[in-house]
């Protein structure tokens, strides 16, 4: 027989979860003052399209997310406009042994057919314990991230931020900074030409881009997407 009590409790736990859900792909007070905008409503993909494209075919509005079904060689997701110096916020859960990305000054045209040919890529992957290159939050192959992150499992959220201003990029994955480094410093061309974009005279040379979700064969989401212009 079920009790008051389970019933109340069963009455607070839904209520709950509406009222967490309902804060979600907002700003607060806070990031109003300070001039961040909403990249996604929450509820339609206005703002976005596919890369190279018109329409998206492989993404949606999921669980009050922007969600990819991971359809192999189906395309990415890419804001129509495009950003210079910027802090950008995210959200993201991914699928078992999912894989993905946030690419960032991603330029679009014929003569690339891929957003990664001209922006770097902050990677988003289904892995707990790995540091390497290509691990979540990395510069993907060119700067691993740091021992201190700390991600979630499959199919549970984790934060994603990308902060780039006067050539300095940093990567956060869940409140930690993972990378920090500087575009076209020597280092960062020592580590490009050590990397699978060595012959690549485009990768990462655009003062300007598209923000970029990737569909690389995976189910995910992201939301509660956010940028400031700096």
């Amino acid at each position: 027989m079920i009790t008051m009590k389970q019933i109340i409790l069963s009455a607070v736990i839904i209520f709950f979860s509406f009222y967490v859900q309902s804060q979600d792909n907002q700003l607060t007070p806070e990031e109003f003052a300070e001039g961040w905008v909403l990249l996604f409503d929450g509820e339609t993909l206005n703002g976005w399209k596919a890369y190279n494209g018109d329409t998206p075919k492989t993404w949606s509005v999921n669980e009050n997310s922007i969600y990819c079904d991971g359809s192999k060689g189906g395309d990415d997701l890419m804001t129509i406009e495009h950003f210079g110096d910027f802090d950008l916020k995210f959200e993201w859960k991914i699928e078992e042994k999912g894989n993905s990305g946030v690419i960032y000054r991603a330029r679009e045209g014929k003569q690339w057919g891929q957003p990664y040919l001209t922006g770097p890529e902050y990677q988003v992957h289904d892995e707990t314990e790995n540091f390497s290159k290509t691990s979540v939050g990395s510069v993907y192959d060119v700067y691993a991230p740091s021992k201190n992150k700390k991600v979630n499992s499959a199919m549970q959220w984790n934060s994603g931020r990308i902060r780039i201003i006067n050539g300095l990029l940093t990567h956060w994955v869940n409140g930690d900074i993972v990378v920090q480094c500087k575009i076209n410093s020597d280092e960062w061309n020592k580590k490009v030409a050590e990397s699978k974009w060595k012959d690549n005279r485009y990768y990462a040379k655009s003062p300007f881009g598209h923000i970029d979700f990737q569909n690389h064969g995976y189910r995910v989401w992201f939301k509660n997407v956010k940028i400031l212009r700096l």
